[in-house]
């Protein structure tokens, strides 16, 4: 059975594959809740400090206000960086695709990729590394940072859950090679 989809590459796609790249990403997660702890942690010091300064205690140090109000800055601003650096390398991979309408050809070994232009890309089921969904797309990653965007309502033969049910059988054929 071949799998036929159209879909038009929309400027909300990149940010959407970004996400769908992290859905199983533990290295990015770790260091977002690195940061976020530890702004957090900084954040309540500056607070405690702040509180101690208006209550005129004798713990009460301006430097120590400071201090942690900086730390907790420039946490926030590392979280936000982290995030702004894989937004643009996103966007740079992806900028000169928005508008553009692929068609996609999809069955057991290959995945035929081919633009208004008629240039033509296969990549063998191999070549997936994974694949994830939302309620709108689902997406194949050909590499870490590759990916191919499907969009579930442009199917003109098939439906997306015959390639959702595709992408995990050729998953779980691969999981059974690995322990082979």
């Amino acid at each position: 059975m071949v799998i036929k989809n159209k879909t038009l590459f929309q400027k909300e796609y990149v940010e959407a594959a970004m996400h769908a790249a992290n859905f199983d990403d533990n290295k990015y997660k770790f260091f977002k809740i690195v940061y976020n702890m530890f702004g957090l942690l900084f954040g309540m010091g500056c607070v405690r400090y702040l509180v101690f300064q208006v209550l005129g205690r004798e713990e009460a140090d301006w430097f120590m206000v400071v201090f942690y109000g900086l730390a907790a800055i420039f946490l926030y601003i590392g979280m936000v960086g982290m995030d702004k650096s894989n937004k643009r390398r996103y966007h740079n991979t992806y900028s000169k695709m928005i508008g553009i309408t692929f068609t996609y050809e999809i069955d057991s070994e290959d995945i035929i990729v081919t633009d208004e232009e008629n240039d033509s890309d296969t990549f063998k089921w191999d070549e997936v590394i994974k694949w994830a969904e939302d309620k709108d797309n689902i997406y194949l990653f050909v590499s870490a940072h590759n990916c191919l965007v499907i969009n579930k309502d442009g199917f003109t033969e098939g439906t997306a859950k015959d390639l959702k049910e595709l992408a995990a059988a050729v998953f779980a054929v691969r999981g059974e090679d690995d322990e082979q």
